[in-house]
């Protein structure tokens, strides 16, 4: 089986809880089924917003807007300001106004306009140089940490209007954002292969979702492949300790497959979770973020060295499926082939399949199986179920926990 043509066969939108994910399943459940494994599904909840009506009108004029899904309802002409930063918060009154920014809307400046008691936040997407015929308004939704401070209705217009109500001097904004809340279900996927050591366990997750206008080829279907090559390889040559194998949904909805598998399994005798997130790209270099001792960044450093393999390892927090395990105290691996800045994109429609190759897809593979070679076939497992308090306050800090 060339196992890279999974990343083909599942180039397609994937927004968990959607038909197309129920399609990913089939897929993904057909090439476990060809290698003669066997699977179980695992089924959760996740939110879900049904945006109705999501409208922006200046002086009669009406720009073209989403509205955040989960940010709540909204139906007024509000006062309209301009933040540029965060840091000339101070600088303005947001208080029960519409709040137009020109820079990340990342937690902390959703918490501080939240606190602040703005009525409205309209983000911005993408370029002033977007070409508007190809390039898609983007869709975004909040999350439960941006629920830890409230619900503000937010709402996205692209660069060039941005620019243009900038320009006129708007001081006023109508804003309409009518939505209903409920959940839908998602799943994981979840293959086993059984070693003489069950009390000792390796998991190997890749999401098999993407974001809306994606097909996701690079994130992650790349991803998804290569633990099916892992698998294929563990089918065929009988581990020591025993692996599991899980494609997790909705980790683009908040890493949400990989936090209802650790809750359900989280005293479960897992000692490491080897995470994949997005390989196989022609202009990239490989990387390996641990979330545990820093002497496991030393040894594939020296592993790589050894093999000849170019990987950069350090230590950290790594936004993908790692990190519900590493919060559980189970020391956690994310590998991934990184684009440079100017190469293959993913998060919007131009993550189609281009710029990604077998060579590399196979490379990062054969490395990754001879790291999990030495740790599942070990004499002694290598590495011990030990979180430095120094990652804990990092996977804090990311789950936004530090609070005083």
């Amino acid at each position: 089986m060339d196992t890279f043509k999974l990343v083909n066969d599942l180039s397609f939108e994937r927004i968990a809880g959607s038909k197309n994910e129920e399609k990913a399943i089939t897929i993904i459940t057909e090439y476990i089924q060809e290698l003669k494994g066997t699977f179980e599904i695992s089924e959760f909840s996740i939110p879900y917003s049904e945006i109705k009506e999501a409208s922006l009108t200046i002086n009669g004029v009406k720009y073209e807007a989403t509205g955040f899904k989960r940010s709540g309802n909204i139906n007024e002409e509000l006062d309209l300001v301009l933040l540029d930063d965060i840091d000339m918060i101070d600088f303005v009154n947001v208080k029960n106004k519409a709040c137009l920014i020109a820079t990340n809307l990342n937690y902390k400046l959703y918490e501080e306009l939240t606190k602040r008691q703005a009525k409205a936040i309209i983000d911005i997407s993408g370029s002033l140089y977007d070409d508007l015929a190809i390039t898609d308004l983007e869709e975004k939704s909040l999350r439960d940490r941006h629920l830890n401070y409230g619900q503000t209705p937010c709402f996205t217009i692209r660069a060039i209007d941005a620019e243009k109500i900038i320009s006129s001097g708007a001081t006023k904004v109508k804003l309409v954002l009518e939505q209903t809340e409920t959940t839908l279900k998602s799943h994981n996927i979840i293959s086993e292969i059984k070693g003489e050591i069950e009390d000792e366990i390796v998991c190997f997750t890749a999401h098999y979702d993407s974001v809306r206008f994606s097909k996701g080829a690079y994130d992650n279907a790349t991803g998804s492949a290569t633990i099916l090559e892992l698998y294929k390889y563990y089918l065929n040559n009988k581990p020591k300790r025993t692996l599991r194998f899980i494609w997790c949904g909705a980790e683009e909805m908040g890493l949400l497959g990989s936090k209802a598998y650790m809750e359900e399994h989280q005293n479960d005798p897992i000692r490491l979770c080897i995470n994949v997130d997005m390989t196989a790209v022609n202009l990239g270099k490989d990387i390996c973020c641990v979330t545990g001792d820093t002497n496991i960044v030393g040894y594939l450093d020296l592993l790589s060295k050894e093999v000849g393999f170019k990987l950069k390892a350090r230590d950290g927090v790594y936004s993908s499926d790692s990190t519900p395990f590493a919060d559980k105290g189970i020391p956690a691996l994310s590998f991934a082939r990184l684009s440079n800045g100017f190469g293959a994109k993913i998060h919007s429609n131009k993550d189609n399949g281009l710029f990604l190759s077998s060579k590399y897809f196979y490379a990062t593979c054969d490395f990754i199986k001879i790291f999990a070679d030495r740790m599942v076939n070990a004499v002694v497992f290598p590495i011990n179920k030990h979180m430095p308090d120094k990652m804990k306050q990092e996977i804090d800090n990311y789950y936004g926990r530090n609070k005083k």
